[in-house]
C-alpha cells in the first residue's frame, strides 16, 4: 500500500497536510459531507431547509465538532447529497451487520457499544415483541396532537415504566 503525504502552503500562511492512500484523499466525515454538499450546489442553509436538520448542526458536523451525526440526520441528508443512507452510515463509522433472511438481505447498524441505531430495525423489533404497543406508539406520533400533548403522553409513559421497573427490583 502506498501512502503519500502532501503539504500545501495556503496564502494565509497555514500549511495544509493531506494524506493520500492508493490515490484517494483521506478526509474526516465532516469534510466528506461538506464536499458532497458542495458537489450538489447546496449551501448549509439549503441542505438545512431540504433535510430538516438545523443549520447549526450541519455546521457542527462539517467542522468536526460533531464527530458522529445521528442516523436520523444521515437519513435526512442522503437524498439531497446523492448518496444512499447505507453509504453515509458506513462512512460515519457505524458498524454494519448483514443478516441473510430467506429471500433478502437486511443491513443492521450498531454503534460501538453494540446498540441498534437503525430506527427501522428498532420499530420492527418493537412490533415483533408487541404489535399492539407498536401500533399505539405509531398512532400517537401520527395523530394530530400538539407537542405538549405528545409530551404529556411521553412523561406519563416514562413515569409508569420507571415505577414498574422499580417494583420488579423489589
Amino acid at each position: 500500500m502506498s501512502i503519500i503525504f502532501l503539504d500545501f502552503l495556503l496564502p494565509c500562511g497555514i500549511t495544509l497536510y493531506i494524506m493520500m492512500v492508493k490515490g484517494c484523499v483521506i478526509m474526516n466525515f465532516g469534510e466528506y459531507i461538506k464536499n458532497l454538499r458542495n458537489e450538489n450546489n447546496l449551501s448549509q442553509r439549503d441542505l438545512s431547509l431540504k433535510s430538516g436538520v438545523s443549520n447549526a448542526e450541519i455546521s457542527r458536523i462539517e467542522t468536526g465538532e460533531r464527530q458522529k451525526p445521528s442516523p436520523m440526520a444521515l437519513k435526512a441528508f442522503a437524498p439531497h447529497l446523492g448518496k444512499p443512507y447505507e453509504e453515509l452510515m458506513q462512512k460515519a463509522g457505524y458498524i454494519e451487520e448483514v443478516v441473510d433472511h430467506e429471500g433478502y438481505l437486511e443491513n443492521i447498524y450498531r454503534d460501538e457499544k453494540g446498540h441498534l441505531v437503525d430506527t427501522a430495525r428498532r420499530a420492527k423489533d418493537m412490533y415483533e415483541k408487541d404489535s399492539n404497543w407498536a401500533n399505539l406508539a405509531y398512532r400517537v406520533t401520527a395523530a394530530n396532537l400538539s407537542d405538549s400533548e405528545r409530551d404529556i403522553i411521553k412523561v406519563q409513559t416514562e413515569v409508569l415504566l420507571e415505577q414498574f421497573l422499580k417494583n420488579k427490583k423489589k
